[in-house]
């Protein structure tokens, strides 16, 4: 239990040094006409990892499901709040994935590491949720 929530601390704190990351380029000028805006396209490599992203946040979510089917680790107040905190978390990385202009190599590389790190806590919740027979 305690590596779990070492690993959900540390992808929050990876979520957060995202969130904080990348904001020193300036803000694009508004354009006067339609004819003005440029589309951006997600470039192959932000698709890549925003596939990662999802496919983690899926296997998050079928782990959650799990817990909350069981009663007794629904009574497990520091697991309860690990999983509610990297939710958030989750859902605070989503935004990054809005526009192609957020994902900047900074941020991909901590969302790549924060991806890991969920993808870690996913399988020691697995394993953990299999030794008590869920």
């Amino acid at each position: 239990m305690k590596k779990l929530l070492v690993l959900m601390m540390a992808l929050a704190m990876t979520l957060s040094l995202a969130a904080c990351g990348g904001g020193d380029a300036a803000p694009a000028a508004s354009p006067s006409t339609p004819a003005q805006v440029e589309k951006t396209e997600f470039t192959a490599e932000q698709q890549a990892l925003a596939q990662d992203f999802m496919s983690m946040a899926e296997e998050f979510d079928a782990i959650a499901d799990k817990v909350n089917a069981s009663p007794e680790l629904l009574e497990n107040e520091e697991l309860v709040t690990a999983m509610n905190d990297l939710s958030s978390e989750i859902i605070k990385a989503d935004e990054y994935f809005a526009s192609p202009e957020t994902l900047t190599p900074e941020i991909m590389g901590a969302l790549t590491v924060a991806i890991e790190v969920g993808r870690s806590f996913i399988a020691e919740a697995s394993a953990a949720l299999e030794e008590i027979g869920h």
